[in-house]
């Protein structure tokens, strides 16, 4: 079974939509580009040795945002090398719908299940940017409107 979580927050849907495909750096990591066009590609940059490439392969406005790992270089003190490209042709799909009072956002990590060896790690990394700073960046915004 695939990463799955879901949040719920008080602003549009193109806010959320925003938020996913343009600011990126601001919830997750530095990124290298924003995701504007299908086949733009970034790089993440934790600030260490591991990184990840993506590209947008789906990017229906404010319905859907899905990028691809084309690049995977997975570094974890304590860990396995052979987690290094693990993410490699994962999918990140960001499901945007209406929701009661906002908006729900449902992150499916394609790939990413319990058979990688990265899976803990990587589910307490989406539990932490996904659920907490996504939900809190949009959560403020909504306070802003």
């Amino acid at each position: 079974m695939n990463y799955q979580a879901e949040i719920t927050v008080p602003v549009t849907r193109k806010i959320a939509f925003t938020a996913i495909a343009e600011d990126m750096s601001i919830w997750w990591t530095d990124m290298s580009a924003r995701f504007l066009k299908i086949g733009d590609k970034a790089k993440t940059d934790f600030g260490g040795e591991s990184y990840w490439v993506f590209e947008a392969i789906t990017l229906h406005e404010y319905k859907l945002v899905e990028l691809r790992c084309c690049e995977a270089n997975h570094i974890h003190e304590g860990m396995s090398s052979d987690i290094k490209e693990e993410w490699l042709d994962t999918v990140l799909s960001f499901a945007i719908e209406p929701a009661y009072e906002g908006t729900s956002i449902t992150l499916t990590h394609n790939g990413l299940n319990r058979d990688l060896l990265c899976y803990d790690i990587c589910r307490a990394g989406w539990d932490h940017y996904f659920c907490k700073e996504l939900k809190t960046y949009l959560t403020n915004k909504g306070k802003q409107s």
